[in-house]
Parts: C-alpha cells; sequence; structure tokens
C-alpha cells in the first residue's frame, strides 16, 4: 500500500489553512488565474493550428493534414501515464512545467520545419500540452480549499472556451498576414510565459506518492493506443483488409491485454487495478471517453467547412476566410465559458452528474442540427453556440467526477489516466473523420476541401456518441450534490500529514 506524504526533506506548505476557512488570499487568486492561463494552453493550440489546415496542406503540399491533429494526440497517450505517476512522486507543478516546456520545443520544430516530416515531429512533442489540464486539476485538489476545488477545477476546463474565442481571431490574423509558421511562433512565447507565470505564483504540492515508475506498464499503453490510432489513420491507403492494418490492431489489442497481465503482477501498478475496477473510476472513465469523443469533431472540421471557396463548394461553398472563421468560433467559445462556469459554480447545489445529464441532450441536439441544417450560416452559429454550451458544461463536470472517484494520492495518475482514455477517443473520432471525409474530397481543392455529404455523415456519427455519453452519464454512482459536498480533498491529508510531525 502506498501512503501520502510531504516531500523529502522540505516543511509542509499549509499555506492555504493558514487564513480562515472562508478566506481566499491574493495569491490563492493568482495562482488560479495561472492555472486558467496554462490550461488555455490545450484549446488555444488546438485551434489554433485546425484553423490553419488548409494553409499547412498548401504549404507542405499533403493531403494527410488529419496526422497534425492525431500526432500531438497520439503523443500525449504514449507520455501521460508516465507524467501523471510521476506527478504523484515528484511534485505536479515540477511534471506540469516540465510539460510545457517540452511543448515549447516541439513548437519551435514546427516553426522552423523544413519539410512535413518535421512539422509532424515537431506537433508530436507539442501534443504534451494535452494533459496540462488533467496535471492541472490534480494540482488545484491539493492547493486549494475544498470548498473551491469544484469551481476551480470546472473554472480550469471551462477557461478553455476563451481559446475557443480568441485563438480563431489570432490565428486567422496569423496565417493571412505572415503565414503558417507564424501560429507556431506565437505558441513559443505563450507558451514560455506561461511556464513563468505557473513557477512564479502556484506553489509546488507537498503530497508524495512512495512507489516506483510502472515503465513497462506505461510502454504497454502507450505502444497498444499508439498501434491502433496508426492503424485507423493507414487503413484508408493500405486497405483496412491488409495485413498490416489488421496487423496494427491486433499488436494495439495484445498490448492492452499485457498491460492488464503485467500491472496484476507488479507490486507498484501504474493504477490501482481496484480502484480502476470501482463504478465510480470506470464509469467515470466512460464519460471522459465520449465527452472527449464529441469534442473531437467540431473544432477539427468546422474551420474548414466555413472556408470552402464558394468556386467549389456548392450549398457550403461559403468562401469565409482564416480569420472570419473566428466570428463563428467565437460564440461557440462564449458558450463554452458560460456552461463551465455554471456547472462550477452551482457544483454545491446541482450536483454534477444532472448537469452532464443535459450537457449530452444537448450535444445530440447540436451536433444532429448540424448533420442536416448547415447550409445557411446562421443555422451554423445557433448550432454551435449550444454544442459550446453543453460542452463547456461536459468540459467542466467530468474532471470533478474524476476528483470524487479517486483519492487525493493518486490524483495524478488518475487524472491523467482518463485523459489518456480520453484522447484515444479524440484520436479514434478524429481519424475516422478524416478518413470519411477523404471519400468526399472535391478534386479541385487541392486535397484540402470536402463535400456537404461528408459533413453530414461525421454531424450525425457524432450526435450518436452523444446520446452513448448520456448513456454513460445515467450509469455514473457518484456526482451528486452530496458526493461534491462530502468529497475528500488534499488539504485534509496535508492537514493530516502536518499534525503527525
Amino acid at each position: 500500500m502506498t501512503q501520502p506524504t510531504t516531500s523529502k526533506g522540505k516543511p509542509v506548505r499549509l499555506d492555504l489553512d493558514e487564513t480562515p476557512e472562508n478566506a481566499v488570499t491574493a495569491r490563492q487568486y493568482a495562482g488560479l488565474a495561472a492555472v486558467v492561463l496554462v490550461s488555455e494552453l490545450t484549446a488555444a493550440s488546438y485551434l489554433l493550428v485546425s484553423t490553419a489546415l488548409p494553409g499547412i496542406a498548401v504549404q507542405y503540399q499533403t493531403t494527410q493534414t488529419a496526422w497534425v491533429l492525431t500526432l500531438p494526440t497520439l503523443a500525449t497517450v504514449v507520455a501521460l501515464c508516465f507524467l501523471g505517476k510521476l506527478a504523484d512522486m515528484r511534485g505536479k507543478r515540477l511534471i506540469l512545467i516540465a510539460a510545457i516546456v517540452l511543448a515549447t520545443v516541439g513548437a519551435v520544430m514546427s516553426a522552423l520545419a523544413p519539410n512535413y516530416a518535421v512539422l509532424l515531429a515537431g506537433r508530436a512533442l507539442s501534443g504534451l500540452l494535452y494533459g496540462v489540464p488533467a496535471l492541472a486539476y490534480s494540482l488545484i485538489r491539493d492547493v486549494f480549499p475544498k470548498r473551491m476545488v469544484a469551481f476551480a477545477t470546472a473554472l480550469t476546463f471551462a477557461g478553455v472556451g476563451l481559446g475557443f474565442g480568441l485563438a480563431p481571431f489570432l490565428s486567422g490574423w496569423l496565417v493571412d498576414s505572415f503565414g503558417v509558421s507564424s501560429v507556431f511562433w506565437f505558441m513559443v512565447i505563450y507558451q514560455a510565459v506561461c511556464a513563468v507565470v505557473l513557477l512564479l505564483t502556484v506553489p509546488e504540492s507537498p503530497l508524495r506518492l512512495h512507489s516506483k515508475l510502472d515503465w513497462p506498464g506505461a510502454l504497454l499503453i502507450g505502444i497498444g493506443s499508439g498501434a491502433v490510432l496508426y492503424a485507423l489513420g493507414q487503413g484508408s491507403q493500405w486497405g483496412w483488409s491488409s495485413m498490416r492494418t489488421i496487423g496494427l490492431f491486433v499488436v494495439g489489442v495484445a498490448c492492452f491485454a499485457a498491460w492488464l497481465w503485467w500491472d496484476k503482477r507488479f507490486s507498484y501498478p501504474l493504477i490501482d487495478h481496484a480502484l480502476l475496477r470501482s463504478k465510480p473510476m470506470w464509469t467515470t472513465v466512460l464519460t471522459a471517453f465520449f465527452v472527449f469523443a464529441v469534442f473531437a469533431t467540431i473544432p477539427a472540421i468546422v474551420p474548414t467547412l466555413l472556408q470552402t471557396p464558394s468556386t467549389i463548394g456548392g450549398e457550403i461553398g461559403f468562401g469565409i476566410d482564416a480569420y472570419g472563421v473566428a466570428f463563428f468560433l467565437g460564440p461557440m467559445g462564449l458558450g463554452l465559458i458560460v456552461g463551465g462556469l455554471t456547472v462550477g459554480a452551482r457544483a454545491r447545489h446541482w450536483g454534477i452528474r444532472t448537469p452532464m445529464i443535459v450537457a449530452f441532450g444537448l450535444l445530440a441536439v447540436s451536433t444532429l442540427g448540424l448533420a442536416f441544417r448547415h447550409s445557411n450560416l446562421w443555422e451554423i452559429v445557433v448550432w454551435l453556440v449550444i454544442y459550446g454550451l453543453a460542452m463547456g458544461v461536459a468540459y467542466g463536470g467530468y474532471p470533478n467526477l474524476v476528483l470524487q472517484a479517486s483519492p487525493p494520492e493518486s490524483q495524478g495518475i488518475s487524472a491523467t489516466f482518463v485523459v489518456v482514455i480520453g484522447n484515444l477517443g479524440t484520436g479514434l473520432v478524429t481519424q475516422l473523420t478524416f478518413v470519411v471525409l477523404a471519400d468526399y474530397l472535391i478534386p479541385e481543392s487541392g486535397g484540402a476541401f470536402f463535400e456537404s455529404q461528408g459533413y453530414t455523415i461525421v454531424f450525425g456519427a457524432t450526435a450518436v456518441l452523444a446520446v452513448l455519453g448520456l448513456l454513460s452519464v445515467l450509469l455514473l454512482p457518484h456526482g451528486r450534490r452530496r458526493d461534491v459536498l462530502e468529497m475528500r480533498a488534499g488539504e485534509e491529508d496535508m492537514a493530516k500529514v502536518a499534525a503527525n510531525q
């Protein structure tokens, strides 16, 4: 059994307990702002790059633009289990900053890329950004008062709506004015600033997990996920019945089976199997999978839909430039912020489960609307606002479910494991999305734009995923109001540790 302790050789920091229970210090507000700023990296980087996809396709003369979005997800899947376990063992803030620094190196590579292969290598390293929110909200539980945890966690994820609101404007202006590489240079500067602000404002968590790093387990999860994602990405070219495609799927399944076998016998498994088998945890993992899966399609393909030239797009030939896309994604981002803030602020009154049920219902309605009513710009705006509002609730709600389902001393690995599974959903859906769209490629578009029917199929399939997500929420045994009020917080463990010293 592993137990939480303070970091070796250092006194316990109880900054949060030095003030009355109902007081919140300026440093805590500054720290929360820093964590939200860091979490903006995920949404901002995704949208900055997805808005630039048509430009990337032209500059590097490629039709395989899906990999620009999928490779970061793949890198996240491979690396996050290592990062989560290390965060529990060595310190959550330390690993969080390390991830940001490595992602910044990846952004430099992408900015300077002389060819498409180097660009993809840089994007893979930049994928560490996708683990930032999980590391951030596991840190929140340790360094924020219990009564603030639900709101701060939801705000961390709802804050990505600001990225949806501003990133398209910024990306469009950068691409139209300075070219594709300017997007990556902006990411370099922004990420460097975030690392410094985080270092200056947020204290390190004093909780430590005495354990060993399960290298074989983490590698098996990473290789297995990577094999499945790569098979999906190449299946349309190799053929779905080819030995290479089938072989990769078999390798992926075998790696997952080997991980389960190994971790049952290893003294320090990557994640406690008893915890993973508990109903609160496995239902939370399932729900998160569908949150990420539904989130995968809209930001990835709506910018391309809107930028389809009028000369080749027919009923969807809107011909909007990269900057103009922001006027459509901006309202969606605003809805995401409102939804996330609402679920966080009212969690102690409504719980999390009920808002999540409503959210998945609205996600199904909005994506079904996009499937059959996307010929007019005003219709697209309406569906995107509804989608953003619902996604804000879902995106702000699911990390609170993780906090309720796992103990503080295992927060890092629990949070990152859930994100690994979620990003596997993102990668699977993203690849399948572009596989479907590839069959509806407009020949004269230079490999960048697709016919209306392809979008109908993808949006319709997303609505089905939202319905499945709704069913997964109904299975949750937790997430009610009493679970929010009774949740065990990291500050309680730190107080116990301090009392025993």
